[in-house]
């Protein structure tokens, strides 16, 4: 199921999009709808809305969703060069976890992320 809300401001338009899916109990009957995925349209440009790991401290995981570490939210610092506040998000993985000079350096000599190791 697509599910699109489309507005225009002046001249811009905007639209968010809900990729769904419906969940099913034993009997086939309709329980509730699964967010797949989320795009927002923003001035014809398509943004798709992703998770952002290590922004927030969470002590409880919702369905659905990954408990994470207090301990791995706390610090603050860049998990590169430890110094600098962390404020660059890592993508597709969606680790915030190193500043805006490690991940250029990280981007420039084709590193992985620190968190996960996957591909930048």
């Amino acid at each position: 199921m697509i599910l699109s809300i489309n507005y225009q401001e002046g001249n811009q338009p905007f639209a968010m999009i809900n990729y769904c899916s419906f969940t099913l109990n034993s009997e086939h009957s309709i329980t509730g709808v699964r967010v797949l995925k989320q795009v927002v349209l923003i001035n014809g440009m398509p943004f798709e809305i992703k998770t952002i790991y290590g922004m927030a401290e969470e002590h409880e995981a919702e369905e659905g969703e990954v408990e994470v570490d207090v301990k791995d939210s706390e610090s603050k610092e860049c998990l590169v060069c430890l110094d600098t506040e962390k404020d660059t998000v890592i993508m597709p993985c969606g680790h915030l976890c190193i500043c805006g000079d490690c991940g250029k350096d990280l981007i420039k000599n084709k590193y992985t992320c620190p968190v996960c190791r996957g591909h930048i």
